[in-house]
């Protein structure tokens, strides 16, 4: 009789499961992202190269002569002609003496007013750099200055001028 009492075992219900209160929602694996991150640093090194090649053959060829320029032209303004006649090529400073160039910026002053602006009437390239400087005096007097630029031991100098 102990037969009777259970049912056959295909006929058992299971026992339920363990009920926790939280869904359980299937999580898949965590994908890798190494390839974003070499697609990344590629991208970063293509910048990085693109960005040399630009300062090495654009940016440094008109940067140099203009900046060297501009900083001469700041220095008469601002009638600091030593730091002017620094600014100036050797071959250059070897004709012409530090007293003499601050004599005859000096003479300009006088006869024409200081130099109240300067602009470029053209972006000097190359080696040697032409530029030319529309300078305007207080007096109100505009006339332009061609200077030659060349490099000298990595800076850019003044080799020669045509008027201050």
């Amino acid at each position: 009789m102990s037969n009777i009492s259970q049912p056959p075992p295909e006929y058992r219900t299971p026992p339920a499961p363990y009920y926790t209160g939280v869904p359980v929602y299937y999580q898949r694996p965590r994908s890798s992202y190494r390839w974003l991150w070499i697609v990344l640093g590629i991208f970063a090194m293509l910048c990085l190269l693109g960005g040399a090649l630009v300062w090495v053959f654009v940016v440094s060829p008109i940067g140099g002569p203009t900046i060297a320029s501009d900083q001469y032209y700041t220095a008469i303004r601002d009638q600091d002609f030593a730091k002017a006649y620094s600014y100036l090529g050797s071959d250059l400073q070897a004709k012409l003496s530090r007293e003499d160039f601050t004599r005859q910026a000096q003479q300009q002053d006088e006869a024409f007013g200081r130099v109240s602006r300067y602009s470029y009437s053209n972006v000097p390239l190359g080696n040697p750099a032409m530029a030319n400087i529309t300078v305007t005096r207080a007096s109100g007097t505009t006339y332009t200055v061609h200077l030659e630029l060349r490099q000298e031991g990595g800076t850019w100098k003044i080799t020669t001028f045509d008027r201050i």
